[in-house]
């Protein structure tokens, strides 16, 4: 488990969610009290799946906070979270419980993910992208990941040496070496 993204909001302002009735529910000092029941499930742009909750017309339109709160010319509150709320929840949760194991995360996360990035940015040409379009760019990204898992891998490999030698010594002063090139054996005698 990573610790939860930077965009990631425990609990919405001026609002608390209701389980049982699936729903936000306005609890701002001198607001209407509204009820933001869930409407649907969408995906956004990037493709992500969100819950949205949204209050009516009724219950926003004539609230004192309608301006600050919706905006000046909308007049209903819309509200949209991950379809994983309960697991950012539950992560952020068990974060803010044991700072011991949040401080552990970050470091194992840094250790791990900041170097390869690192690496990538400034050593296989991902400062910037010039290709046009989502497929052009992914496959810039999976050609440099690519090349970095390579590159990581050759080092990896047992590396045979090219020539063994071997010297012996005789009785009669000569020395003979047994030089070992690609299983061939030559003998050199001086």
């Amino acid at each position: 488990m990573d610790p939860n993204f930077g965009q990631y909001k425990p609990n919405r302002e001026g609002f608390i969610f209701n389980k049982e009735e699936n729903r936000y529910e306005c609890i701002q000092e001198g607001g209407n009290k509204a009820f933001l029941p869930y409407k649907k499930t969408s995906k956004d742009s990037k493709g992500y799946e969100k819950k949205s909750y949204r209050s009516s017309e009724k219950a926003c339109g004539q609230c004192p906070l309608r301006a600050s709160c919706c905006g000046k010319v909308t007049k209903f509150k819309k509200l949209e979270e991950s379809i994983h709320k309960p697991l950012y929840d539950k992560m952020h949760e068990k974060l803010t419980q044991n700072k011991a194991y949040h401080r552990r995360l970050v470091k194992r996360r840094s250790a791990t993910v900041e170097p390869v990035l690192g690496t990538l940015i400034n050593f296989f040409n991902m400062k910037r992208i010039n290709s046009r379009g989502m497929a052009q760019a992914n496959k810039h990204v999976l050609m440099s990941s690519l090349s970095y898992n390579l590159k990581k891998y050759l080092r990896f490999i047992l590396k045979i040496p090219k020539a063994l030698a071997q010297v012996l010594f005789l009785h009669q002063g000569k020395n003979l070496f047994f030089i070992n090139l690609s299983n061939t054996t030559s003998n050199t005698s001086f």
